[in-house]
């Protein structure tokens, strides 16, 4: 079995209330997050059982709570409030959470802005 077993779930993409300005947080915007999950164990690689592993509905199902349940100002917040709450939910070594903003208002055009947060145990 593999000493270190990554889990990621790239592009959840959701409607939430982020930005600076109330206006920005009133319409809200598409918001896409990457989840990256190193367990403690992976069980799962060995049993083939969902119970043994991180079950990707549960962690899309805790992103979107998070990102559709509280309105945030920064998306650096809620890349924290995300690691935060998987981090408690799951018996993890690591974590990374990315949380991106298409085409931001700002006063050039630009793809996205983009935060990554990390946590490591």
């Amino acid at each position: 079995m593999a000493d270190r077993m990554t889990i990621t779930i790239a592009g959840i993409e959701l409607r939430g209330r982020c930005g600076v300005t109330a206006e920005e947080r009133a319409v809200g915007q598409t918001l896409v997050i990457d989840v990256r999950l190193v367990p403690l164990a992976v069980g799962g690689a060995v049993s083939d059982e969902l119970a043994d592993t991180v079950d990707y509905g549960a962690v899309v199902d805790l992103v979107r709570g998070v990102v559709e349940g509280h309105e945030y100002h920064l998306i650096e917040r809620l890349a924290t409030v995300i690691s935060d709450r998987l981090w408690a939910a799951f018996s993890l070594v690591e974590t990374a959470v990315t949380v991106q903003k298409p085409a931001p208002p700002v006063s050039v055009a630009v793809s996205e802005a983009r935060v990554e947060v990390v946590r490591t145990a």
